[in-house]
C-alpha cells in the first residue's frame, strides 16, 4: 500500500490531528481514540508527537496535492486553439 493511499484511508480527524502536530500543535484535545489509533499506525510516537512515519506520509499526501494544484493551473493557463 502506497503512503498516498494510507493517508487517504485515514479519517478527517485524524488527518487534521497530524496536520496540527505538523505545525507545531499537540493532542492535547484530541479524542483518545483518535490518538490511540494513530498510535497503533506508529503515525504519532510514545510522547504524542509526529513519528517519521508520520511525517513522511503526510510529506507525501502535501507534495500530491501541490502537484495537482500544479497541473489545475497550468491546463488554466494553456491557451485554446482555435477550430
Amino acid at each position: 500500500m502506497s503512503e498516498a493511499a494510507g493517508w487517504d484511508a485515514l479519517s478527517r480527524l485524524e488527518q487534521r490531528a497530524l496536520i496540527k502536530l505538523f505545525g507545531g500543535g499537540s493532542l492535547r484535545r484530541e479524542t483518545p481514540a483518535v490518538v490511540e489509533l494513530l498510535r497503533a499506525q506508529a503515525l504519532v510516537d510514545e510522547s504524542y508527537a509526529l513519528s517519521m512515519a508520520g511525517l513522511f506520509a503526510l510529506t507525501l499526501a502535501m507534495r500530491r496535492e501541490q502537484e495537482l494544484a500544479r497541473s489545475r493551473a497550468a491546463r488554466r493557463s494553456m491557451p485554446v486553439r482555435p477550430l
